[in-house]
C-alpha cells in the first residue's frame, strides 16, 4: 500500500476526530456561553446531551455514504463527508452566545452537531476501506492507520486546549480561547481536500465494478441476508465505543467536578490516554492478524469490566491518570481488531454499508449515550456511573463468545 493511500485514508478521519473531541473539551466552555446561566453541572450535562444528539445522524450518514460508496465508490463518499463535518464544526467557532441571540444559539449548535454527525457517519467505514481493500492479508495492520487517527484526533484536540489553557487568562478562555480549535477545522478541510482528491478508487471495488456485481440498494441486501452480522458488528462496536468513552469523556468531566483534578490535569491525563490509545492501536492490530480478532477484542473487554468501578471509586490524581492509561490499552488494543473484524464479515459491494452501519449504530445507540446516560446515574449515587459500560460489555462479551473468527475470511468479492 503506498504513502499517498494511507495519507487519504487517515487525514479525513483526524479532521473529524479532532471535531469530535474538541466539542467534548469545550464542554465548560459551550455550557458557559452558549447556554443559560445556570448551575455548571447541569450545563455541563446540557452539552453532554447536545453531544449525544449527534450520534442520531451518524447512522444516517453512514447508510446515505455507504449507499453512495457501495454504488459510485469510496472516494466518491468520502470527499463529501470531510467538507460537510470540517466546515460545520468551523461554524461553532463563530456561533454567538446565549446572551447574544438566545435559542438561536442553542437551536444552530444542535443543527452543526447533527450534520457533525452525518458526515461522521460516513468518513469512518470509508477510510477503513482504503486501507482494508488495499491492503492484502495484513487487514488488522493497516486498518490500525485509520484507528489510530481517533487517538491523534484526540491528542490534537487535548493538546491545542492545554496550551490555550495554559497561556491564556480563564477568562480569555471562556470569551474568545475556546473557539481557536474551532476555527482551525476550516483550515484542516482544505489540506484534506487536496489529499482526497490525489487518491485512486481500491481495487476491490473497481474489481466488483469491472464484474458488474454492484447493487441497486447495497443497504436492502445488508438488511435480508446479513442482519446478525450487522447485530454482532453493532454490539462490538458499541461495547468498544463505551469503554473509549468512558476514558476520553466520563473519567476527565467525573474527577473534574468532583474536584479531585484540575482542568490543565483533565487535559494532561486525555494526552496521556490519546497516546496510549495510538500506540494499543498498532499493537493490536499487529496481533489480531496473528491470533485473530475475536480473542483480543474478549480479552480487551473483559479487563474492562474489571476496572471500571476501581476507576470510579479510587478517587485520586494518581489513580485518574493510572485508570486513562488502562483503558486507553484496552480501547486500543481492541480498536484495529475491530475494524478489520466488521469489514470482512461483510461482502464487497455491501461492506461500506454493513461496516459502517455496524459501526455507528453501536456508537450512536450504545456508546453515544454512555457519557450522558452515566453521568446521568452519577448524579444520582456515583456508584450508579459504571453500570451502562458494565451491562453493555457483558452482552457484548456474550456476542463474542458465540462468534466466527474472520481473520482467514477472504474478502476479493
Amino acid at each position: 500500500m503506498n504513502k499517498l493511500t494511507i495519507s487519504a485514508s487517515m487525514i479525513g478521519t483526524i479532521i473529524e476526530w479532532y471535531d469530535v473531541f474538541i466539542f467534548s473539551s469545550a464542554a465548560l466552555y459551550i455550557g458557559e456561553e452558549l447556554f443559560p446561566s445556570t448551575n455548571p453541572v447541569v450545563a455541563t450535562l446540557n452539552v453532554l446531551l447536545v453531544f449525544a444528539l449527534g450520534f442520531i445522524t451518524r447512522p444516517i450518514g453512514a447508510l446515505i455514504f455507504g449507499h453512495f460508496g457501495d454504488r459510485r465508490g469510496r472516494r466518491y463518499s468520502l470527499l463529501y463527508t470531510l467538507l460537510i463535518s470540517g466546515i460545520s464544526s468551523g461554524i461553532v467557532g463563530l456561533l454567538p452566545t446565549y446572551q447574544e441571540v438566545g435559542d438561536i444559539t442553542i437551536v444552530t449548535l444542535v443543527i452543526l452537531r447533527l450534520l457533525l454527525g452525518l458526515g461522521l457517519g460516513g468518513e469512518w467505514g470509508g477510510a477503513v476501506l482504503l486501507a482494508i481493500e488495499n491492503g492484502e492479508r495484513k487487514r488488522g495492520f493497516y486498518s490500525s492507520f485509520v484507528q489510530s487517527t481517533v487517538g491523534i484526533g484526540l491528542l490534537m484536540g487535548s493538546l491545542i486546549f492545554l496550551l490555550l489553557s495554559s497561556v491564556l487568562t480563564k477568562s480569555e478562555m471562556f470569551s474568545f480561547g475556546w473557539r481557536i480549535p474551532f476555527l482551525l477545522s476550516f483550515l484542516m478541510v482544505a489540506v484534506g481536500t487536496v489529499i482526497r482528491l490525489k487518491v485512486n478508487e481500491t481495487a476491490l471495488f473497481t474489481k466488483v465494478k469491472e464484474e458488474n456485481l454492484l447493487l441497486l440498494l447495497p443497504s436492502k441486501e445488508m438488511f435480508k441476508k446479513y442482519w446478525k452480522e450487522l447485530l454482532l458488528g453493532t454490539f462490538v462496536a458499541g461495547a468498544l465505543g463505551t469503554i473509549f468513552y468512558v476514558g476520553a469523556i466520563l473519567l476527565p468531566l467525573f474527577y473534574e467536578t468532583s474536584m479531585v483534578i484540575s482542568s490543565v490535569q483533565s487535559f494532561e491525563g486525555t494526552s496521556v490516554f490519546a497516546v496510549v490509545d495510538i500506540i494499543m492501536v498498532f499493537v493490536g492490530g499487529r496481533l489480531s492478524d496473528r491470533v485473530g480478532r475475536r480473542p483480543i477484542l474478549v480479552i480487551a473487554n473483559l479487563l474492562a469490566l474489571i476496572t471500571i468501578y476501581p476507576a470510579f471509586l479510587l478517587k485520586s490524581v494518581d489513580s485518574f491518570f493510572l485508570a486513562l492509561v488502562l483503558f486507553g490499552i484496552y480501547h486500543g488494543s481492541g480498536y484495529s481488531p475491530l475494524a478489520a473484524m466488521i469489514s470482512e464479515i461483510f461482502p464487497t459491494n455491501v461492506r461500506y454499508t454493513g461496516s459502517s452501519s455496524a459501526y455507528q449504530f453501536g456508537n450512536s445507540f450504545l456508546g453515544g449515550p454512555a457519557s450522558y446516560v452515566s453521568a446521568d446515574l452519577g448524579s444520582v449515587n456515583y456508584l450508579l456511573y459504571p453500570v451502562y459500560t458494565v451491562v453493555l460489555v457483558i452482552v457484548t462479551i456474550a456476542f463474542l463468545v458465540k462468534a466466527r473468527e474472520s481473520k482467514e475470511v477472504e474478502i476479493s468479492t
